[in-house]
């Protein structure tokens, strides 16, 4: 009877520790700031990007681009001990292309495109990360962080309608 229950607790503790068992480790770092640049792109901090109207005929085919529109996120009243950044875009992704932002489906929207974000440098900007890019900052100075938008044809075909989009953004520094 001992031996049973001896055995079956071995068993139960096996189970349990197994259950608790992992596979490896995520250690998460990060700071909080007392104090950041003040973001100054507009009222609310809002801005609009007018990307034109752009002909369904300027598309080529699958992965084509339309021309782009230059847009800048202003900083400023920078702390000195902040001196780079970096800008994470987050929005709706296209079902097609995970990078680009999804159009906004109201009726009648164009199809068969999306919204490529680009950096200063015109390289790509994926969404929902933190990009490579890095933008210096001057505590004294108001600090522009140019970026580029477009379409780009996310099918072989596009089709003509409204094609809008929203992206927030978060600045990440230094």
């Amino acid at each position: 009877m001992k031996h049973n229950i001896i055995a079956c607790a071995l068993a139960c503790a096996t189970v349990f520790s197994s259950a608790w068992a992992a596979d490896g480790t995520v250690n998460f770092t990060g700071e909080i700031l007392d104090e950041a640049c003040k973001v100054n792109i507009g009222a609310n901090n809002t801005m609009a990007v007018d990307l034109g109207k752009v002909s369904k005929g300027a598309f080529s085919g699958k992965d084509s681009e339309a021309s782009v529109t230059k847009f800048t996120i202003k900083l400023k009243d920078c702390p000195a001990a902040v001196t780079s950044a970096k800008v994470k875009f987050d929005g709706k992704p296209d079902a097609v292309d995970t990078s680009l932002l999804a159009i906004a489906p109201v009726t009648g929207a164009a199809t068969g495109v999306a919204i490529k974000l680009m950096t200063a440098d015109k390289a790509a900007l994926g969404l929902h990360q933190v990009n490579d890019y890095a933008y210096t900052l001057k505590s004294r100075e108001e600090n522009k962080l140019d970026f580029y938008a477009g379409y780009k044809a996310t099918a072989a075909t596009v089709t003509a309608g409204p094609a809008n989009s929203v992206a927030n953004f978060t600045v990440n520094y230094n």
